[in-house]
């Protein structure tokens, strides 16, 4: 590399990368470690804000300079992390022993993803809320709060369901639907898309099953979309109260 620019924080350590290159790249849930030659990794979260910018040396940044976090540049390559409140410079032992990254249930996105030992997980939130359950990076990892609504709509789960009353077959069908949205939008510049492409309007209410479209017609059978708040971060979990019903205690519903 180049040149080699992070927050301030790590100024002490980032001159001996330069003259060094990247060896991997890797996503551990929503984490991304950039594994280093010169040993460790560059540990990033965006949590809901931060984006890469990758393109040539000299590109012109889609951002502000004051919202860069990350800077790479290479001979043939620049790469830009915007609003990322994450950003470690590790060393192999503090990867090694990172508690975040240790206490990462198994990745739904990992070939083979152990289906086994996350529902094990999964069975043991008790009481907890499946809508809940299934954001929770210690229980699975890589499941954010759109795929959250729209796999548990696709598997016809009620979000309000106890955890422990979700049974594998239920949870199967959530990751037989849910993954390849994933993977999909993985290859798919741009913001997520669920709904098929014969359905889809021009805005993000028209873009999912029922992600965002409180109050809106389910596209399945004409009832509204409900919207709850679940977990001790009150995040919007959305649904169809008709087909994903069942014996679950309701919650408040929000009017539109």
């Amino acid at each position: 590399m180049l040149h080699v620019q992070l927050t301030r924080r790590w100024a002490d350590r980032v001159g001996a990368l330069v003259g060094g290159h990247l060896t991997a790249v890797e996503a551990r849930g929503k984490h991304m470690l950039l594994h280093l030659s010169t040993g460790g990794a560059i540990h990033c979260h965006a949590m809901q804000y931060g984006s890469w910018q990758v393109g040539e040396p000299g590109m012109e940044r889609r951002k502000e300079d004051k919202w860069v976090r990350v800077w790479l540049l290479t001979p043939n390559h620049e790469a830009v992390f915007y609003h990322g409140p994450v950003v470690e410079l590790l060393t192999a032992e503090e990867l090694a022993t990172h508690p975040a990254l240790l206490s990462l249930g198994p990745d739904v996105l990992d070939e083979p993803f152990d289906r086994a030992a996350a529902f094990a997980r999964v069975q043991a939130q008790g009481a907890r809320p499946i809508g809940d359950t299934v954001l929770d990076q210690r229980v699975m990892a890589g499941i954010g709060n759109i795929f959250k609504s729209e796999g548990l709509f696709l598997a016809g789960i009620d979000p309000r369901r106890p955890a422990q009353e979700v049974s594998r077959a239920a949870m199967d069908r959530y990751w037989d639907t849910t993954i390849p949205l994933m993977r999909a939008g993985i290859e798919t510049w741009g913001p997520t898309k669920t709904l098929p492409a014969a359905l889809q309007g021009p805005t993000s209410r028209s873009w999912h099953w029922v992600y965002n479209r409180n109050g809106q017609a389910c596209w399945r059978c004409g009832s509204k979309i409900s919207r709850i708040r679940q977990g001790e971060l009150q995040r919007a979990t959305f649904f169809c109260p008709t087909c994903q019903v069942d014996n679950a205690a309701p919650d408040r519903v929000e009017s539109a």
